[in-house]
Formats: structure tokens, C-alpha cells, sequence
């Protein structure tokens, strides 16, 4: 019951340890979910098998690992009040302690309340369902910097074990998304066409990405249509070949190629549905790279930016930092200062605040110095040194503890904690979701079994005649409830259409908008000309020209998408409301009311991230060299030429965001009319349950008195079983 995550690696290595567990179960400890498992039954076992005398016993045995020194403080408090007589108030009740579970701790409380109601409930696809459900759950951690940050070494100790490439020189040349797999495997996906074709227009005005293409065309020659496909060509290969076609060094230039890899690893760390993505530099030169982590980054949970102690946090750092929290809605950042070991720990403070300095006055440049509170305090610091860390991980601790780390030091045990809290404590809103959509599954199907039971229960010592009027009368209900439902079917039929058209009309007002914030970007460029020429003689400068484009451009299509989710929400939120008052008719003339029907939870924040991900450097090149040219006489044809540069440029844009939100559309619309269906198949079940049960009964009544007395007494059981399940989920 001591063991924790931190604790479990050093006992399980013990053979005694295992001999213990072999007392308790017959299943294997050799995981942390295996140990959550276990230590929530032997709960459960002392909460009903309560005494003073063995509370007493166990709050000495605690004491002892305390004083031993095997446990710290804080985790003698938690055991000792998580058997504490005094919360033993009710039968069967779980102490408040548990309400406060992690991610891992209450899915495994619920895997072993869904295994003890297979006893009793032994076809029951609902609760597989609920376990599918959870199981499929990731969450995703993204780790961002330029090269040389140290993002792969951290990595590496993340994970124990030297996966990825390390060197000086930029190993990982693509985006690589790391997975649990029993199986090592390793897969990389090559750029499509069209993604090619962008690459290739970008190198029309950024020298670097020029020469990119120049080399890669030269080196692949007609060899290049072999990789380059309409449909991005994937290859599956072997782990220990990964750096020929992603190292910069190695890769003999098809790292150039490759857009990302997937790589499934069976790492430990993994385990718990956690999902890496490595990113390249963020001061790659192909622009798409960070186009693509930034896609990416929409989707995880936590991102984790690395910066070199000794380089210090440059210009790309900081303007990627405010992007992600402002524009990116990535609410949870930490920043992991890398290679402490190379400098002393004021020198490292030093950095912290030179951050928060260039946050200021970067975010003071794009006249938003009202928002540097909200960026700091989603802002979190960690210093780190990943090559002690890692030959820790590794089994060179001894080496790294003569340089002075200890494994608490390095940093790593910070970062891992971090990342705990922040993907399964209740601090992960989306974590809560997924809990609570759960337990909400779990308590439907517990209600409805109960229900299920006591009715068959009431009906035992029925008399045929009494059960055949009570079948007639389900009979007259069921034809009028199944006329209303069917009515109700039809009506969301026309609702799906009715949403499917407007969601078209949302494409037309989406390209209205961004055609209007092209005009917008166009006439605050030209007004900043003609001021700066007018007053100062000259054009505005480069930096003064990007601060108009960028910030034009992000709260323009921040401030689009939110009209857009708002209309959306709107237009669906009407149905909702007509729909659910004609549930709430049934329900009340029904014995079984249906409680699932949530709506907010089917939107949530699913607009906040993942529109503003292209990279906007091609666009300020072109009107920075117009712009150097204009002149107080030319400035009609100065304005031309901007419109046109900037509607060329809109043209990927526009494409990449209402494409966007369309695909994201229609995934929740898909959602909300499963969601609006889901009350009809539960009434519609319910209604095929109840006439089941009366006809079973009907044929029931030939067996004699001693058969209804045992089967009384099996449904009993089975409904004292499920109502202890039931008052942990407060029905």
C-alpha cells in the first residue's frame, strides 16, 4: 500500500516482493496499473472487513516505514487517513481519499467495480464498452525547441532507454511521434504532393528553403516521384535503421523527405496511454516542419519547450512561447532549462529571468503588454541537466553521482512530476472529462440493471393473471412510446440536414471573413507607410512591418473561429433545447428517466486550438521587398501590389482553416446527432427489457414455489452486489 510511482521500479525488482503478491493474486504485478489494481481491492477488503484492532495494526505498520525512513511524511498522512477509522461511517462506503484519485488510480477503481459486476452481470457490452473507452485514451506530451536544446537526451531519460538520436549536430531532422507498442516497431511518412508543391513555392522567396529543394532535387533527380506521392507514402522499417532516414548526418538527404515517423516502443513510461511528440528545431529551415508541430502541438496535453542554459532563450524561443500560450491555447508550458550541468545554478536563474525579460518586452513590441500576467502564470521553469539524468536511467548512476548529480539533481524526477500532475491530476480538465463520462456510463448501466432487477424481483410471486394485465398494459405503452420515438427519429433526420446545410453557409462566412482581414492586413500596412514616409521619410522597418502582419493576422483568425464556434454552438444548442424537452416528456411518463443526455461536454474547448498554424514568413519576405521600394507617389501601386501578394498568399490559408473547421464540424456534428439518437435506443431498449422480463415470468410461473424461493434469492444477491457499486457513484 506504500508503493507509489516513484517507489514501484525498486520493489518490483525484489523476488520477495513477488512472493508477497503471489499470496494476494494470482494475476502479475509488473506494472503500475497491476499495482493500482491490487491496492484498490485490498481497500475495498479492509472497508468491509473493518475492526478496530486492525486499523490499529496498520497505522503501526505505517508508523514504522516512516520512522524507517521508507516513506517521507506526506505519505504517512495519506495512508494513515485512508484508513482511518473514523471515515468508516457507512456499510460499504469508500472514504472521501478516493474522490481524489489520479487518472490511473480511478480508471483502475473503475475496471474493478466494471470486473465485479461481470459476476453478476456476465454479457453486459455496456461495460465493455466503458473499458474500451478508457483504454483507448492518450495523452500527448509535446516537446518543442531549436536544435541543439537537448530535446532527445531529455527524452531519452524520460524513457530509460537511448531511443532517439543525440549529437551536436541535429540528429532529429523530422517530427517523430513516440507510442506504446508491445513490439519495438518504427514507421516514416513521406511528404504528399501537394505538401511538396507548398515547400517549393515557399523557396520562390526564402533563400534557405531554396537551397533545400535545389539539393534534394539534385541529389533524388527522377528518383524523387518514387518517394513523392498524390497519397504520402508510408514505410515501415526497422527501429535500429530510424537515423538513415531522419538523421541530418546519416540519412544521405531522406531525412528531406519525411514529413514524421511513428515510432512504438515498449517502454515502461508509455504505458499509461502517454504519446511523445519530438519535434525538429524550431529553427529548421523548412518552414512546414514548424507547420507541422505546430498541428501536432494542438492536440497535446502538455508541452515542455527546451532551451540550452548556455544559449539562452533567443528570439525564436520567445516569440514561439507567446504564440503557443496567446494564439495556441496551450495553457500548460513548462519550460525545462537543459545542460545545467555546464553552468552554475545562478547562472541558470539568470536565464529564467532573461526569459521573462524578453517575454515582457517582446509582448510590450506587439503592444499586448496587458497579457504578460497570463503568459507568466502559465509559464512553469525547471532546470535540467538530461545527460546525468539519462546515465542514471541507464545504469551509470555511479558515473553521474562523481560529477556530483544525484538522480534527484538532474532534474528528471521534477519533470516527471510535473507531468504526472499535469496529465492526471485533476488539474487536466480533459482527464476529468473522460473520468466523468465514464462514471456516467457506468452509473446508466448500474440504474438500469438495478431497476431491471427489482422488477423481476417484484414479479416473482405474481400471479398469471396479474402479469398478463401488467403485459397488456407495457404492450399499449410500448405501441404509443414507439410512435413517439419514431417521430423523434424522423425529426433528427431532418435536424442532421437541416446542420449539414448550415454548416456550408459557415464556409461561405468563413471565406467572407478572410477575405475582409486580407483588406484589414492591406490597409494597416499602407496606413504604417504612409505615416512612416510622410514623417520619418522612409518606409516602416522590417520588425514594424511583421508586428502588423502577424498580429493582424492571429487575432483576425482567432476572432473568426470564435464567431464561427459560436454560430455553430448556437444553431446546434436550438435543436438541443427542442429535443430534450420532448425527452423530458417521455422520461416523465416513463419509470426509467434518462440521465445522460450531456451537451456541453460534446464541444467543449474543441475550437481553441489548431488554426494558426501556418507559417507566415513568405508573406512578410514579399512585402518587405515591395515595401523598401515605395515611395509617397507610387503608393496607389505600392497598394496594388500588396492585394495581390496578400490574396496569393491567403490562398494556402484559407484553405488550411476552412478545412479545418469543416473536418472538425463535421466530427462534432457527427457526435452531437449519436448524442441526440442515444435517448431513443435507451427508452426504445428499455421498453424491449421490461415486455422480455414479463414474458420470461409468464413462463416462469409453471415452476414451483422452491424455485421461485432460490431464484429469489439469487436476485438479491446480485442487487446487493450491484447497489455497494451503485453508492460509490452516488445514485
Amino acid at each position: 500500500m506504500s508503493l507509489g510511482r516513484k517507489t514501484f521500479d525498486a520493489m518490483a525488482s525484489l523476488k520477495s516482493f513477488h512472493k508477497l503478491c503471489e499470496r494476494l493474486t494470482q494475476s502479475k504485478i509488473d506494472s503500475l496499473d497491476s499495482l493500482y489494481r491490487i491496492q484498490h481491492s485490498i481497500i475495498k477488503h479492509f472497508l468491509e472487513h473493518r475492526c478496530e484492532s486492525t486499523v490499529n495494526h496498520l497505522h503501526k505498520s505505517f508508523t514504522y516505514l516512516q520512522t524507517e525512513g521508507l516513506i517521507d511524511k506526506l505519505s504517512l498522512e495519506k495512508l494513515l487517513s485512508l484508513f482511518d477509522s473514523s471515515v468508516f461511517v457507512e456499510e460499504n462506503e469508500l472514504p472521501a481519499q478516493t474522490l481524489k484519485q489520479n487518472f490511473q488510480e480511478a480508471k483502475q477503481s473503475i475496471f474493478s467495480d466494471i470486473d465485479e459486476l461481470k459476476y453478476v452481470l456476465p454479457h453486459s457490452d455496456e461495460l465493455d464498452n466503458i473499458v474500451n473507452y478508457l483504454n483507448k485514451q492518450k495523452f500527448s506530451i509535446g516537446i518543442t525547441g531549436v536544435m541543439n536544446a537537448g530535446k532527445s537526451t531529455m527524452l531519452n531519460a524520460l524513457m530509460g532507454k537511448e531511443i532517439l538520436g543525440t549529437s551536436v549536430i541535429p540528429e532529429t531532422a523530422n517530427l517523430s511521434v513516440v507510442k506504446y507498442s508491445k513490439t519495438p516497431s518504427a514507421k516514416v511518412v513521406y511528404w504528399n504532393v501537394l505538401e511538396w508543391q507548398h515547400i517549393q513555392e515557399s523557396a520562390k522567396n526564402v533563400h534557405a528553403i531554396d537551397t533545400f529543394v535545389k539539393d534534394t532535387k539534385k541529389h533524388f533527380k527522377e528518383n524523387l516521384d518514387n518517394y513523392i506521392l498524390d497519397v504520402s507514402r508510408e514505410e515501415d522499417i526497422k527501429v535500429e535503421e530510424l537515423s538513415l532516414y531522419t538523421s541530418a548526418s546519416l540519412s544521405d538527404k531522406k531525412c528531406n523527405l519525411v514529413k514524421y515517423v511513428e515510432l512504438g516502443s515498449d517502454l515502461h513510461f508509455l504505458k499509461d496511454g502517454i504519446e511523445i511528440v519530438d519535434t525538429p528545431g524550431l529553427d529548421d529551415i523548412v518552414i512546414q516542419r514548424e507547420e507541422i508541430t505546430k498541428e501536432y502541438l494542438a492536440k497535446c496535453d502538455v508541452m515542455l519547450h527546451l532551451m540550452n542554459v548556455s544559449q539562452s532563450a533567443t528570439k525564436k524561443d520567445i516569440e514561439f512561447i507567446i504564440d503557443a500560450v496567446l494564439y495556441q491555447n496551450i495553457t500548460k508550458v513548462l519550460i525545462v532549462i537543459t545542460r545545467v550541468d555546464m553552468v552554475s545554478s545562478k547562472d541558470v536563474q539568470e536565464v529564467i529571468e532573461y526569459t521573462k525579460q524578453s517575454i515582457s518586452s517582446k509582448l510590450h513590441e506587439q503592444n499586448s503588454d496587458s497579457k504578460l500576467d497570463f503568459v507568466l502564470q502559465s509559464l512553469n521553469f525547471i532546470a535540467l541537466s538530461g545527460k546525468m539524468a539519462l546515465l542514471h536511467k541507464i545504469g551509470h548512476a555511479k558515473v553521474a553521482e562523481e560529477a556530483g548529480y544525484t538522480l534527484e539533481k538532474t532534474g528528471i524526477l521534477k519533470v516527471e512530476n510535473y507531468l504526472q500532475e499535469m496529465l492526471f491530476s485533476n488539474k487536466n480538465e480533459r482527464s476529468s472529462l473522460i473520468l466523468r463520462s465514464a462514471k456516467n456510463r457506468l452509473s446508466n448501466v448500474v440504474k438500469t440493471q438495478l431497476e431491471e432487477l427489482k422488477l423481476e424481483t417484484s414479479m416473482l410471486f405474481k400471479t398469471k393473471d396479474e402479469a398478463d394485465k401488467e403485459l397488456d398494459l407495457l404492450k399499449s405503452k410500448k405501441t404509443k412510446q414507439e410512435e413517439t420515438l419514431k417521430y423523434l427519429e424522423y425529426q433528427i433526420m431532418g435536424y442532421e440536414a437541416e446542420i449539414t446545410n448550415y454548416l456550408e453557409r459557415l464556409q461561405h462566412y468563413l471565406n467572407n471573413e478572410l477575405q475582409t482581414l486580407q483588406s484589414i492586413i492591406k490597409q494597416r500596412l499602407m496606413d504604417e507607410t504612409f505615416y512612416s514616409l510622410e514623417t520619418n521619410k522612409r518606409t516602416p522597418k522590417l520588425s514594424d512591418q511583421s508586428r502588423i502582419i502577424q498580429t493582424a493576422l492571429k487575432n483576425g483568425i482567432v476572432d473568426i473561429i470564435r464567431e464561427y464556434r459560436y454560430k455553430f454552438i448556437k444553431k446546434s444548442s436550438k435543436i438541443f433545447e427542442t429535443i430534450s424537452l420532448q425527452y423530458d416528456e417521455i422520461s416523465a411518463s416513463s419509470e426509467n428517466a434518462y440521465g445522460s443526455f450531456e451537451y456541453e461536454s460534446i464541444f467543449g474547448e474543441a475550437f481553441n486550438k489548431g488554426f494558426l498554424t501556418a507559417d507566415n514568413s513568405t508573406l512578410i519576405n514579399r512585402i518587405s521587398k515591395v515595401l523598401k521600394h515605395a515611395t509617397l507617389s507610387k503608393l496607389t501601386k505600392t497598394d496594388e501590389e500588396i492585394s495581390a501578394i496578400i490574396k496569393e498568399e491567403f490562398v494556402y490559408l484559407q484553405t488550411q482553416v476552412k478545412a479545418k473547421a469543416l473536418n472538425l464540424s463535421q466530427t462534432l456534428l457527427e457526435e452531437f446527432i449519436i448524442n441526440l439518437r442515444a435517448p431513443i435506443d435507451f427508452f426504445q431498449n428499455n421498453l424491449d427489457r421490461n415486455e422480455k422480463l414479463l414474458l420470461n415470468h409468464i413462463e416462469f410461473l409453471k415452476e414451483d414455489e422452491a424455485s421461485r424461493n432460490n431464484k429469489a434469492i439469487e436476485l438479491y444477491e446480485r442487487i446487493k452486489i450491484i447497489e455497494t457499486i451503485a453508492q460509490r457513484y452516488a445514485l
